[in-house]
């Protein structure tokens, strides 16, 4: 393992190189980024490479998504996770969007914190999540579930924020029912190589807008909804 001060060095170099693409890092996702150890979310043999900007492999023969796709998702224009906010979230991989996603909506300290709902339909990657989450600190924050994620979560609807990380050929129904009134869901549609990653909102008449942020590459979403 690298000294602290390394580490921490690789992380502010990750960092400063986001500009390149086009993401605004706020003070907020600069400090969960620090706080949450990526190197505890890979693979034993990738630690040395946990603050490379790539997707790493993981359980499964899954990835654990590129950081600068990861500040995507919690960036202001996309889902922008407020203290406070409940969180679903599809596709828990690793574990680590789910931790990053808790720093920004359940920080130590506050009287109102949020909570992260992370779904993995994979058995053996729903135990390494939760593995990482518990050796991490997080199982204050968030909850592992082994599931079908296109169903959602309905027991604890709605939800402020939905963030799903595979790719979809349209928006499951059960998660555009279970947004909240002001709430976001993210989502990669279609399910070729090449994807548009959306944005769909939710105003407080209950009318929906969408919007394209840009073209990525996601795994497809699996299960009922695959």
């Amino acid at each position: 393992m690298k000294p602290d001060g390394e580490l921490l060095r690789e992380k502010l170099n990750v960092l400063s190189k986001l500009r390149f693409h086009n993401i605004k890092i706020t003070e907020r996702m600069k400090k969960a980024f620090l706080n949450v150890p990526r190197e505890e979310f890979v693979l034993p043999k990738y630690k040395n490479r946990a603050y490379i900007d790539t997707p790493l492999p993981i359980q499964a023969g899954q990835t654990i998504s590129a950081i600068h796709m990861v500040m995507i998702y919690v960036s202001p224009s996309c889902t922008d996770p407020q203290v406070g906010e409940t969180v679903l979230e599809i596709g828990a991989g690793s574990g680590y969007n789910a931790a990053i996603f808790a720093e920004m909506v359940a920080p130590e300290g506050v009287e109102n914190p949020g909570h992260i709902y992370a779904i993995e339909i994979i058995p053996e990657l729903a135990e390494f999540a939760k593995d990482n989450i518990e050796r991490s600190g997080y199982t204050d924050r968030v909850t592992i579930l082994e599931s079908d994620g296109g169903n959602g979560y309905p027991e604890k609807s709605p939800f402020n924020i939905i963030s799903v990380a595979a790719a979809s050929k349209l928006i499951p129904p059960p998660l555009q029912e279970q947004i909240a009134f002001n709430g976001r869901l993210v989502i990669p549609i279609n399910k070729m190589l090449y994807q548009e990653l959306v944005l769909i909102t939710k105003d407080e008449k209950g009318n929906f807008s969408k919007k394209n942020l840009g073209g990525v590459a996601f795994v497809p979403l699996t299960g009922k909804y695959g």
